[in-house]
C-alpha cells in the first residue's frame, strides 16, 4: 500500500499558526504603542501643568516682594507721622498751648465709717 500525503494541508497549518503568530504580534504591537501614546500625552499634560504652576508661583512671589515694599514704605510714613518734629509742628499749626508746670491734686487719706 502506498501512502499519499497531502503537503497541502500541512502547508495550511504552518500558514495559519504564521497567521496567528503575525496578528498576535500586531495585536502587541499596537497594545504597546497605544500604551506608550498614553504615556506620553500624560507626560505632555503633567508637564504643562507645572509649567502653569511654576508661572503662577513666580508671580506669587513677586507680589509678595510688592507688598513688602509697600508695608516698609506705610511703616515709614507712619513713623515719620508720629514722630516729635511732626507733632510738634502740628500742634502750633492748632494754636495748642504747651503744658508746662502741672499741679497733681493730692486727696487726704480715706476716711472709713465703722458701724
Amino acid at each position: 500500500m502506498t501512502k499519499i500525503l497531502n503537503c497541502y494541508k500541512e502547508q495550511t497549518k504552518t500558514r495559519s499558526k504564521a497567521v496567528r503568530l503575525r496578528i498576535n504580534l500586531k495585536t502587541f504591537n499596537i497594545c504597546l504603542f497605544s500604551i506608550i501614546f498614553a504615556f506620553g500625552f500624560f507626560y505632555l499634560i503633567n508637564i504643562s501643568d507645572l509649567t502653569v504652576k511654576g508661572f503662577a508661583l513666580r508671580e506669587l512671589r513677586n507680589e509678595v516682594v510688592n507688598q513688602a515694599s509697600n508695608k516698609l514704605e506705610n511703616e515709614e510714613t507712619v513713623n515719620a507721622l508720629q514722630s516729635y518734629y511732626s507733632v510738634n509742628t502740628r500742634a502750633q499749626q492748632l494754636a495748642m498751648v504747651k503744658a508746662d508746670n502741672i499741679e497733681y491734686l493730692s486727696l487726704s487719706p480715706a476716711v472709713v465709717a465703722k458701724k
